[in-house]
């Protein structure tokens, strides 16, 4: 099953229509169900509110990097005050009705998300209101003060010198090439005003797993580079395969302040990467450096 998904994704990026096929088949799988919206809802406002500690979001302006199908992140920041939201995509894949999934998921979770944020039920409300009866996609974003940029380069964002709360993405740099995260962390740094900061939460597992249960997290490092970018650095499944390490070498190579990390090591990986062989490009690393298959990270330029 591993490869089959490999080989399905490798097709899609090479068909003119690869990207609403691939839209059909997510939703075929359910990926994008009601019941898949509300089990993300408060992960997603769980970590929100940890950013909290580092930069008020309340009133905030905020960078998003990589909207999504359906704009949830960019949609809970508008519910829990954001001011404006810039987020940028380089393909538009939002559909309206991904959208008033969310609404209404939100609707039906309101006491959680008032126990999650502390923000008055009753002003919660209101926003919902505000937004739920868009009649199209363009109607939500500007009634929740969201900019859509799509396609986009967030890279180039065009916004003003020291304009930005917060930079923020969500599984979206595992997906990019090394490059673009080096672009993207100078257009950071030009944007972000004195006390703002950047947070990115990235999968850095193995993203075919769930497909194969008997293959580890860490799988997908035994392959050469060469094959890996034939079969999955395509536009429909790019995954750039940096580790943690690289990606924290990365913002400090552009004087990035680290001000927190937390890393989640499955035990299982570890042991499998005591025997497996890795690609030369992974040599010298450390199976602890290795394994790390999720990382939030938050860093300024102070």
């Amino acid at each position: 099953m591993w490869k089959l998904k490999v080989l399905i994704q490798f097709v899609l990026a090479h068909l003119p229509k690869g990207e609403q096929i691939n839209y059909l088949l997510q939703t075929l799988n359910n990926s994008h169900s009601p019941q898949k919206i509300a089990e993300r809802i408060p992960s997603l406002l769980r970590e929100l509110k940890r950013i909290d500690q580092y930069v008020e979001l309340q009133g905030s302006s905020v960078l998003e990097i990589g909207t999504g199908w359906n704009a949830i992140s960019a949609l809970l920041l508008y519910l829990i005050g954001a001011k404006t939201v810039y987020t940028y995509d380089h393909v538009g894949h939002v559909r309206y009705k991904l959208l008033q999934n969310v609404i209404n998921q939100m609707e039906n979770q309101i006491e959680q998300i008032q126990s999650i944020t502390s923000i008055p039920k009753s002003e919660l409300m209101d926003r919902l209101a505000k937004v739920k009866d868009g009649a199209n996609t363009e109607a939500i974003f500007e009634r929740a003060s969201i900019v859509y940029k799509a396609p986009g380069d967030a890279a180039r964002s065009g916004l003003p010198d020291d304009s930005i709360d917060l930079v923020y993405s969500t599984a979206v740099l595992e997906h990019v090439r090394e490059s673009v995260i080096h672009d993207l962390t100078v257009e950071t740094k030009r944007v972000l005003k004195q006390n703002g900061v950047a947070y990115h939460s990235i999968a850095l597992h193995d993203h075919y797993v769930s497909f194969d249960r008997n293959i580890s997290k860490v799988n997908f490092l035994r392959y050469p580079e060469w094959m890996w970018r034939f079969f999955v650095k395509n536009k429909i499944s790019y995954h750039n395969r940096l580790r943690e390490k690289q990606f924290i070498e990365i913002f400090k190579s552009h004087a990035g302040k680290i001000k927190m990390i937390d890393n989640k090591i499955d035990p299982e990986d570890l042991e499998v990467l005591k025997t497996m062989k890795v690609d030369k490009r992974f040599l010298g690393m450390t199976p602890e450096e290795l394994a790390v298959c999720y990382t939030k990270i938050v860093f300024s330029f102070q």
